[in-house]
């Protein structure tokens, strides 16, 4: 299986989501501190004990998966490992 880098994602807040994008016109803004806004969902899900989970964006099925960083801020990698014919398998995303 090979492994090549997709580019980098950018954090400002100590958190990653992965979501399908059709979902993000329901995605609620608001503080850390905000219930109802789905970053404030995030902000608590990354700050529990297990640093990450599901959070619902939309409907039913629009679940995205949130994780806190290793280091909080900073630019990560993100790579694809790719079966062979090209098809990207599984993401990674290296937080240190």
């Amino acid at each position: 299986m090979k492994k090549d880098i997709l580019g980098y994602v950018c954090v400002d807040s100590g958190q990653v989501i992965i979501i399908d994008p059709c979902y993000l016109h329901e995605w609620k803004d608001g503080e850390s501190d905000d219930k109802k806004s789905h970053y404030g969902k995030c902000c608590d899900i990354t700050l529990s004990k297990k640093r990450g989970g599901e959070v619902l964006v939309s409907g039913v099925a629009g679940n995205g998966v949130v994780s806190g960083t290793y280091y909080g801020d900073g630019v990560y990698p993100v790579y694809a490992k790719r079966d062979k014919g090209g098809r990207i398998e599984s993401l990674e995303i290296v937080f240190n």
